[in-house]
């Protein structure tokens, strides 16, 4: 080899240039070709080991018309891809300048350090006759130019070549060497270039011209650690000056005896990954950045094999540490294309998808390869797909011209939170130390465990040479004091003003380090009501949930839905918030509140279904819940402005409990008017007159907006009385039955039906009428004393709510009176009430005939205002037949006395009499009196045209 070296040192460069004529024709590779092999030339087909590598590149030659022989074009550019984790370590030599390389004597003789030869180049040239020259010159590990990681040279004739070396993820990550732009000075024919596998073994100082120098027994070369019995293929790919867009290919799997170039011996490989993981903080609970480390032992000897190459790392972390929900603020997510994942493109993901940082150690560079850790956009909505939260790795030395992206896997245990990490189809790249650094802070991407102890974190590790390892990494949370539950509730109408319409706002907020929220029942004060009517299944609010460790939880908006009935409950609240926040999208989640009406005082109840602690792997960690129930004209007031009460409890994951216990008050309301309006009527035929059981219908009407009724008192006249048989009869129903809330009496105790509308319901309520044996206590005794019985009214409405009224019955200076108590702070226009007659009838005539005089019970009405409105109410008798109970004549007019009547108007005619006509509305006995016309008074007709359905009466005296 030295004496070819010496043969073509006194060639003139002029020659040189002069057999450098461009060639007319077609440039071609003719032969590709290439070996591994050892000391002895032998093939070397050991995963991991260290052979010198041979490739033998020949482009195509012609005749000239002179009958010599030239290249058929000159080379311009040439690229070799090399085996998919074959590596070339410039690390393991010293480095030559290309000043040195092109050196300063007459001959153009190189001056690089001895010790930065990694090999031998062969180059094929033509310089003048029709023979090529084969020069043997040394092959040198360079400083690579900006831009490129690795860099070989050799100087002929001072004309320097530079092969370049690249790993780029277009390529999948394979050694690449190109000569870019090759020097037209040489007519190359072709050059076969060995790299020494280890170019401190004294087997190479024959083929050293300036000597051995320092002798650094390490691995410049190591063959991939994925074996296969499908040889590995080298490609090349070259054109020319002349034709720079046509490029010819070649490629080899066999060496030059023929033999596949194969990779075996795996199992022989070393393999010893390791981990160190732990949290930036180590108290339980806080938001927290990550340190990971994932080390490799360094392969240096030359003698022995490589560490396999990681393919797989699979990372579980411990139970409890989490994806924080906070992390979510300001959060970007970074798409496939703006990493370019598979390609050579820089990277475009913006700061705001920055969550930590990457080093990475590797033999092949001096120093670490620095980048940046994003979040990846989201592919699935099933978070132990891998695909919900992605990360992407990215190491980029645009200075060194390398690049490494590597695409992560974040599993998620949906019901646990545990997250797994995979990085999968690793590039059969060395490195010694692979460093995650995830960002700390309010905004961390992660959340520690909130139980203390070591935690441990495993990993599971596969090689692409088949083996595979475990490891395991252990770290400290420290902190807990045991979990309190200490919430706070504020709660109130926005606008506190007695009967008004009014937003109402709720905000539950509890310390970030209590246990978690998950259980909720709320008592409204009586008469905070809503507008049902028309509001079924639209949006009556809001909701905002503040999510996640830590002082900057994520805000979470949704809507508040009114819903019919769920479950066993009339009316129902469904209150959706979309999981969606900066990248992460975790669908929709709906949670269902049930709506109780409580049956005597219509109070509402609020149940919540289980607030939901974690969502698709990520901890809810709910620190405050701000719900407004804002829809005009929904939420009403109370007419009550006594001091009241927000009640209830709310309920941790862990099953404590804490109570909710919020003054709320209203004001004004003694500007709410008070004027019920109350119309009684007796009827039956022929139970109007002593020991007759007549039929009563009551209705008590009130325009909106006035105080609602807390107690109605009714008095009837003397006339009416309790039958005393029926009163006390066995048909009855019991005192302990019919005290129920919901009472369900037998049949035999039903006297009559009553029918409730309200403005807040759809649909009237209405049920039966109920007579309910009574019965108080003896103060002194203690015994139970019967007593007059009691109405109790068990009202039904849409969807099964239900209201219990309950009218006690006494007798006050012997008239009958029943008093309605505690009526709920509820809205009702209209109440009708009706009770049967007949011979079972619960009321008789005393000693009266009431179709005889005016009958006149008295109501009593307070107002949940402390109002009242107290009036006399003219019962109206529509059985009582028409009647004449008397005439007068006077001189000019006739007065006449008419029974029978009711609301409506009363006609009087007759001969002698002017028509006339008259307009009542209590009396059940009115007098008209008529003026008198020519002649004496005779037969009178009176005609009574009642208000309402009735049929118009007419009778003639």
């Amino acid at each position: 080899m030295k004496r070819v070296l010496a043969a073509i040192s006194w060639i003139p460069a002029v020659a040189l240039l002069a057999a450098a004529a461009p060639a007319q024709a077609d440039f071609a590779i003719t032969s590709f070709g290439g070996s591994a092999t050892d000391s002895s030339g032998h093939p070397v087909t050991q995963a991991g080991s260290h052979p010198d590598v041979t490739t033998d590149v020949q482009f195509s030659t012609k005749m000239d018309p002179s009958g010599n022989a030239k290249v058929d074009g000159s080379l311009k550019d040439i690229s070799i891809d090399l085996p998919a984790g074959l590596i070339a370590d410039p690390s393991a030599v010293s480095r030559c300048t290309s000043p040195d390389l092109r050196g300063t004597g007459p001959t153009g003789v190189d001056s690089c350090p001895a010790d930065s030869q990694v090999g031998v180049a062969v180059v094929t040239v033509f310089i003048g006759g029709d023979s090529p020259i084969l020069a043997s010159v040394p092959l040198y590990n360079m400083v690579p130019p900006k831009g490129v990681p690795g860099q070989f040279a050799f100087n002929l004739l001072s004309v320097l070549v530079y092969f370049n070396a690249r790993v780029t993820p277009s390529g999948g990550y394979v050694l690449s060497t190109d000569v870019r732009d090759a020097s037209q000075t040489l007519a190359l024919a072709g050059t076969k270039v060995t790299l020494w596998g280890v170019p401190g073994d004294p087997r190479h100082d024959p083929d050293r011209p300036r000597g051995v120098g320092n002798r650094l027994l390490r691995p410049l070369i190591t063959l991939p650690t994925r074996c296969s019995s499908v040889p590995l293929r080298t490609d090349a790919r070259a054109n020319s000056w002349e034709h720079p867009d046509v490029f010819s290919s070649a490629s080899f799997d066999h060496d030059f005896d023929g033999n596949p170039l194969t990779v075996d011996g795996c199992a022989r490989l070393p393999f010893d990954p390791s981990i160190a993981i732990a949290p930036t903080h180590a108290d339980a609970g806080a938001p927290t950045g990550l340190s990971a480390d994932v080390t490799m032992p360094p392969s240096i000897d030359p003698g022995g094999l490589a560490q396999a190459h990681l393919k797989r790392a699979t990372v579980e972390l411990p139970e409890g540490l989490a994806i924080s929900p906070s992390s979510a603020n300001g959060l970007a997510a970074c798409s496939d294309d703006q990493v370019d994942v598979h390609g050579d493109g820089a990277v475009a993901c913006s700061d705001a998808s920055k969550i930590g940082t990457v080093s990475i150690d590797t033999p092949l560079l001096a120093d670490p390869l620095l980048g940046s850790v994003y979040v990846g956009t989201q592919r699935s909505d099933d978070p132990a797909s891998g695909e919900m939260f992605r990360i992407f790795v990215v190491a980029d030395d645009p200075e060194r011209g390398v690049r490494i992206k590597l695409p992560g896997a974040i599993r998620a245990d949906a019901g646990t939170g545990q997250l797994t990490a995979v990085f999968d189809d690793n590039p059969q790249l060395p490195f010694t130390k692979l460093h995650l650094e995830f960002k700390d802070g309010p905004r961390a991407p992660l959340t520690n465990a909130t139980t203390c102890g070591t935690k441990t974190a495993s990993a599971a590790f596969a090689a692409w040479s088949g083996r595979s390892a475990t490891a395991q990494s252990s770290f400290p949370v420290a902190g807990c004091a045991g979990a309190s539950f200490s919430p706070k509730v504020n709660a109130g109408a926005i606008n506190p003003v007695g009967g008004a319409a009014s937003p109402f706002a709720l905000s539950i907020a509890k310390p970030d380090g209590d246990a978690a929220l998950t259980g909720l029942s709320m008592v409204l004060p009586t008469g905070l009501l809503a507008r049902l009517k028309g509001n079924i299944g639209t949006q009556v609010g809001t909701a905002t949930a503040f999510a996640g460790p830590g002082s900057s939880p994520v805000a979470l908006p949704g809507q508040v839905y009114l819903e019919g009935a769920y479950g066993d409950a009339p009316f129902s609240l469904r209150v959706v918030v979309p999981a969606k926040a900066g990248p992460f999208d975790l669908g929709t989640v709906t949670v269902r509140q049930k709506i109780y009406v409580d049956p005597v005082t219509a109070q509402v109840t609020v149940v919540s279904d289980p607030v939901p602690t974690i969502v698709k792997g990520v901890p809810v960690r709910l620190q405050r819940l701000d719900v407004s129930v804002d829809k005009p004209g929904f939420m009403i007031n109370p007419t009550s402005c006594a001091a009241k009460a927000l009640s209830g409890t709310l309920g941790a994951v862990d099953g404590q409990t804490a109570p909710i216990n919020v003054r709320f008050q209203v004001a004004g309301c003694g500007d709410l008017a008070l004027k019920p309006a109350l119309a009684l009527s007796l009827s039956g035929k022929g139970q109007t007159t002593d020991g007759g059981h007549p039929a009563v219908s009551a209705t008590l009407t009130q325009p909106a907006g006035q105080a609602n009724p807390k107690k109605v008192r009714v008095t009837l006249p003397l006339s009416l009385a309790l039958d005393p048989d029926n009163s006390n009869s066995d048909a009855l129903c019991s005192f302990v039955e019919g005290s129920k809330p919901d009472p369900t009496c037998p049949a035999s105790s039903v006297v009559g039906r009553a029918t409730a509308v309200t403005p807040i319901l759809d649909q009237p309520l209405s049920g039966p009428v109920y007579f309910v044996k009574n019965e108080r206590k003896d103060p002194k005794s203690g015994r139970s004393i019967k007593t007059t019985p009691k109405l109790v009214i068990p009202l039904v409405g849409e969807n099964g709510v239900k209201l219990t009224l309950t009218g006690a019955s006494t007798v006050v200076d012997d008239q009958l009176v029943t008093t309605f108590d505690n009526v709920p702070d509820a809205p009702v226009t209209s109440f009708k009430l009706d009770i049967n007659g007949g011979k079972k009838g619960i009321l008789v005539v005393s000693d009266a005939d009431i179709c005889k005089s005016t009958q006149i019970a008295e109501q009593e009405v307070d107002g949940q205002n402390n109002k009242t409105a107290d009036v006399d109410v003219y019962i109206q008798t529509p059985s009582c037949p028409l009647k004449v109970l008397s005439k007068k004549v006077g001189k000019s007019s006739v007065a006449i006395k008419v029974g029978g009547l009711g609301a409506g108007k009363v006609t009087v005619t007759g001969h002698g009499i002017k028509k006339t006509t008259k307009t009542i509305t209590k009396s059940t006995v009115a007098t008209i009196t008529a003026k008198r016309t020519k002649g004496k008074p005779g037969k009178v007709t009176v005609s009574f045209d009642p208000a309402g359905p009735a049929k118009a009466r007419k009778i003639t005296r």
